[in-house]
Order: C-alpha cells, then sequence, then structure tokens
C-alpha cells in the first residue's frame, strides 16, 4: 500500500497435541460445539461480575507492565537466530504476549512459573490478564491508527476432550477469544486458515499447512496494524541510493529523506524517532560501525531501551534517510521460548496444562509456534499530503544555530513501532538486507 507504513502481523500458531491416537468422537461434527455450549451457559449468570471486572480493568496499566513488556520484547528480538546468518527479523511482543497470557490460563505447576518467568518476573497470570486488556482497550478508541488484535481457539470436536469452563471464560473475556470446536479433518484446516485471512484482510492465506494427527487445539492471535506519518515524505525526498547489506553487498534502493525532531544516541547506537498520526512512533537505531544490529541487541535489555527514548532529545534538527522496504519474516517459535526458559511446555512428559482440559490417558503440551509477519514502509499517501504540508514546512524552519544530527540508515538497522507514553514495543525487527 502505497503511501503508508503498514504493517500486518500474523499469527502466533500453538499446537496442543496428547501423545495418542485419535478417537472416534472425532467424526461427527457437532451443530453447536461443547465450548460454546459452555461460554452461553456462563455468560448471563457472570454478567454483573463481568461488569465489574471491566471496571476494575478500565485503569491505566501498571507501571511494572510497561517494564515487563519491554523487557520481553528484547529478550524476545534477541532470542531469535535467523538474523545471526544476515536474513531480516522481525516480531509482534504483543502477539506472542497475548498469546501466551491466553495459553498460560489454562497451566498450572512448573509450566505456569516457568511461562510467567518468561513473561516477566513482576505479575502473575491475572495480572497479564487485567494489564494486556486494560492496553489493548486504549487501542480501540483511535482514529487515524489502526490496530486490531483478534484471537480464536479451536479444539478438536471429541468427547473425550473435557475443557475447562474457567479457561475457556477468561479467555472469552479477557481477549475476546473465538472459540469453536469441529472436527480435525480436512476442512477443519481451511477454516482456521479462511480466519486468519479474514482477520488480517488477506495478506496471510496459509498459517497452517496441516492439521497434526494427534492435534487436540489450536490457539490464533492475529495483529493488524496500519497507520500514515505525521508528516509526509514528498515526491522530491524520494531519491534512490544503495544499501550495505549484513553481506557487505550494495543493494538499490529508494530512501525517504525528511528532518525529523527526535534524536537518540548511546554509547553504541544512533537512531530518531518519527511519529505516526496517532499512538504510536517508528523508531530507527544504527549501530556505531562495525556493530552488527545483533551485537547491539545482546548489549541491551528493556530498561536501556526505555531509558533511550526517555532520555531522546527533542526539539533538536535530525537529518534522516529511511529506506522504503517491504519484508517478510517466519519462524517456529518454539526454540526461543524454550531456551528463554518456558521448556516444560514443550515436553509432553511434563508440560502441565490442566487448568485447560484433559484428554484420557494424553498429556496435553505445545509442539509448535508459528509465527508470521510482514511489512510495508513507505512514503504518506496523496490523501494525506495536503494534511501534512505544513507540518513539514515547521519542521524545517528550525533556528540555523541549532546543533544538526545526521542519520543514514545505509546500512542495517534495528527498528520498532512503540507506543506512544509507554515506549513498549508493539512490533520490533530487524533490517539486514532491502532485497
Amino acid at each position: 500500500m502505497k503511501g503508508r507504513a503498514v504493517l500486518w502481523v500474523a499469527v502466533f500458531c500453538l499446537l496442543c497435541c496428547g501423545c495418542g491416537k485419535k478417537t472416534a468422537g472425532e467424526e461427527e461434527a457437532r451443530s453447536e460445539s461443547m465450548a460454546e455450549d459452555l461460554m452461553r451457559e456462563t455468560r448471563e449468570e457472570r454478567m454483573g461480575e463481568q461488569d465489574n471486572r471491566e471496571e476494575e480493568i478500565a485503569e491505566e496499566p501498571e507501571e511494572i507492565f510497561y517494564a515487563d513488556a519491554t523487557d520481553f520484547a528484547i529478550k524476545l528480538l534477541k532470542g531469535d537466530r535467523k538474523g545471526k546468518d544476515g536474513d531480516n527479523v522481525m516480531v509482534s511482543p504483543l502477539s506472542v504476549m497475548t498469546a501466551m497470557a491466553i495459553t498460560a490460563n489454562g497451566a498450572e505447576g512448573d509450566t505456569l512459573d516457568q511461562m510467567l518467568s518468561v513473561l516477566g518476573k513482576n505479575q502473575d497470570v491475572d495480572g497479564w490478564n487485567r494489564n494486556l486488556k486494560a492496553w489493548t482497550n486504549r487501542f480501540s478508541n483511535m482514529e487515524e491508527t489502526r490496530l486490531d488484535v483478534a484471537n480464536s481457539m479451536w479444539f478438536r470436536d471429541d468427547e473425550q476432550l473435557v475443557l475447562k469452563k474457567d479457561f475457556l471464560e477468561k479467555n472469552a473475556f479477557y481477549y475476546d477469544a473465538d472459540i469453536y470446536q469441529i472436527p480435525f479433518r480436512e476442512e477443519a484446516l481451511g477454516n482456521i486458515n479462511a480466519w486468519a485471512e479474514e482477520k488480517t484482510g488477506g495478506k496471510v492465506t496459509n498459517i497452517l499447512d496441516e492439521i497434526g494427527e494427534d492435534a487436540v487445539m489450536y490457539l490464533v492471535n492475529t495483529i493488524v496494524f496500519d497507520a500514515e506519518w505525521m508528516w509526509a515524505y514528498k515526491e522530491y525526498e524520494v531519491n534512490e541510493g544503495s544499501f550495505t547489506n549484513a553481506g557487505g553487498e550494495k543493494e538499490k534502493v529508494f530512501y525517504m529523506c525528511k528532518t525529523e525532531s527526535t534524536y537518540i544516541e548511546d554509547e553504541n547506537a544512533v537512531g530518531f524517532v518519527k511519529p505516526y498520526k496517532e499512538g504510536f512512533r517508528f523508531v530507527a537505531i544504527k549501530p556505531k560501525e562495525g556493530m552488527s544490529p545483533e551485537e547491539y541487541m545482546e548489549s541491551i535489555d528493556g530498561e536501556h531501551f526505555r531509558k533511550l527514548l526517555l532520555e531522546a532529545r527533542t526539539e533538536v534538527v535530525v537529518e534522516t534517510s529511511l529506506p522504503k522496504f517491504e519484508a517478510e519474516y517466519e519462524a517456529d517459535l518454539g526454540g526461543i521460548l524454550s531456551d528463554l526458559g518456558m521448556s516444560d511446555a514443550f515436553d509432553w512428559q511434563k508440560a502441565d496444562f490442566r487448568g485447560m482440559g484433559a484428554f484420557p490417558d494424553q498429556n496435553i503440551y505445545i509442539s509448535k509456534v508459528v509465527h508470521k509477519t510482514c511489512i510495508s514502509v513507505g512514503e504518506l499517501g496523496t490523501e494525506a499530503v495536503a494534511a501534512t504540508v505544513e507540518g513539514c514546512a515547521a519542521a524545517a524552519s528550525e533556528p540555523p544555530e541549532m546543533e544538526i544530527y545526521y542519520v543514514y540508515l545505509n546500512s542495517p538497522f534495528v527498528y520498532a513501532i512503540v507506543e506512544n507514553e509507554t515506549n513498549v514495543p508493539v512490533f520490533i525487527g530487524i533490517l539486514n538486507t532491502v532485497e
């Protein structure tokens, strides 16, 4: 989509499996799922309680949530090994946090403790539920920026699978999760993929390639982000140039050049912040010569990232160049999350998801975590140019005696899309190549 900074993120998918064979109960589809029945039965009787709960979480998220969420975002990007090979990497901490919290509502014992240790040391699962809902509620009121979060849970239609009512209730309330229980046959694959395609506006068409033989549950989370720059890139501000990729090769690119007003710097990197029209900012961080983006990320944590933005120099002149780029990313995050400390959830013998449900003589565990993202960053659309002309002129009229900074993104860099008020990354990635 020309002229916009547009990002689609889909999908974090959790596959929970048993270690036995399929049962005959799978063969008969039910007109209405057990899960839907459970939710319908409890929605009315707990309406008053939910109304009270809604009032409680209507407040701003706790400060500890922002610290934990930022630290998790940095750990997640640091944990991915693809960037080490010169590939582009992009993850959505919001997507992964949401999917983990949904799953954690069904975890117990050491499995739950490990999941919470990876998410953040300061909150229990109820805290994550409340704070994530309070945070995402803020996004629904934006007019200039679109950030849509959608969740669904797909359960195998098997009479032996007993689902816990509390697990379903929590995820329906806190995450508006669509709940389905269907036979896990070939058409189920089409149903899940169709749901993801619809929620991402057609950007993700095949989130799953197959339905696992022993699969009993799929959790699917999608995020769609669409925002326009606060200040447009005019035609004369887009120029051809070259980008030196992680392998040292020159790539032809189109650079978008503009004067920005927020400069960031630490001992190992420089960067700038570029605002969207509402709610969010684009952060670009270029490591100093001789340091790769991956090495830079290894040197920081969430606290450092937030401090970097809080101590940014504002109302200054920053001459910038940002390459137009599109990138896609796909990975199984299971290994990363396991390495970060939640190994039990992926172990069919150790996993404890009794809070989710039960399957006779089988243990539910996570076998796969599929994360797919794609991003397109370009100049502002025609419709919005007229509204941004005056802003651009104002930015260019700074007094000449002011110090001028230069940040040209002509080699690999770190980028993030962060919420304005909290500096928590909703998306974070590394651009190693534009081709």
